[in-house]
């Protein structure tokens, strides 16, 4: 979300912190919730349009209502906020996820549509929410981060 979202302070804060700018110039996530609103294949989707089953109350107490949902999910998914000046994206989940890697594919798509450099690093064979060789793969994301960071 960070990379989404992220850009400069308000210059009229009072707090100079506060005006600095919280974007980041690069990004690698492993198997992230990209869209609230599309659940997909997930497990956390009950099937009535809402929030996630186990993040349920986590949306307030209007997360429930749908017309608000919608409005909080949009909110809350990285995949509407890619926008040309999106750093660049590293994507990796397990091929068995529960979470739905078709989201984090789409936000590779889209970001790659809005021409800037993303990647799916595709699934870990039979891997889950968490596979027990990911570890080892972390050496893509500091590869991934030598590669955009050496500017």
């Amino acid at each position: 979300m960070l990379a989404t979202r992220g850009g400069p302070g308000p210059a009229t804060a009072a707090d100079p912190v506060d005006r600095e700018s919280s974007a980041v110039r690069a990004a690698a996530i492993f198997f992230p919730v990209t869209d609230l609103l599309n659940l997909g294949s997930s497990t956390e989707n009950l099937g009535d349009g809402g929030p996630p089953k186990s993040f349920r109350r986590a949306f307030g107490p209007q997360g429930t209502n749908l017309t608000v949902w919608k409005v909080i999910g949009r909110d809350c998914s990285p995949i509407y906020h890619v926008t040309s000046n999106l750093p660049p994206v590293l994507i990796h989940h397990g091929d068995a996820e529960h979470a739905d890697a078709a989201g984090a594919i789409r936000m590779v798509r889209r970001k790659v549509s809005s021409r800037g450099p993303a990647r799916d690093a595709g699934g870990a064979s039979g891997g889950r929410h968490g596979w027990w060789s990911m570890l080892l793969d972390v050496q893509r994301f500091a590869d991934w981060f030598d590669e955009h960071l050496r500017r």
